[in-house]
């Protein structure tokens, strides 16, 4: 399941930092070091195993990061009307963010997902359906 490609990884240390500011305006610390991530995989996946009751449904998006002792999660900024989820990174408090970034949802079937950071685009991943 590791979908990363030389743009992913050429782009996360780009594309995450905030977008530009006006001239004169300072880009703040917290998005600078909560963004300042280096990926190293990426992955989205839509859970149709059977099991127990059937296929869960349950959407699964996973970001690997390289731990820099930022803990991050993802907040969702809901879906487009072209079937993209939104989801910003965001800091977080547990220990349990600190090499992954994960989003787990029920009943969400997008076709890709955006990840941004601090306004920016991350990268986009395509949904996969795993039977």
């Amino acid at each position: 399941m590791r979908y990363l490609t030389g743009l992913l990884a050429a782009g996360a240390l780009t594309a995450c930092a905030a977008p530009a500011p006006t001239p004169g305006t300072p880009v703040p610390d917290t998005h600078r070091q909560l963004c300042n991530f280096t990926m190293t995989d990426a992955s989205a996946w839509i859970d149709r195993m059977p099991g127990p009751g059937g296929p869960s449904g349950n959407l699964v998006v996973m970001v690997e990061v390289e731990n820099d002792g930022t803990s991050r999660r993802f907040e969702s900024r809901g879906m487009r009307g072209d079937g993209t989820l939104l989801l910003d990174v965001v800091e977080w408090g547990p220990d349990a963010g600190l090499n992954k970034i994960t989003y787990r949802s029920k009943g969400l079937s997008p076709e890709r997902v955006e990840i941004r950071c601090a306004g920016a685009p991350v990268t986009t991943v395509d949904v996969m359906k795993v039977y």
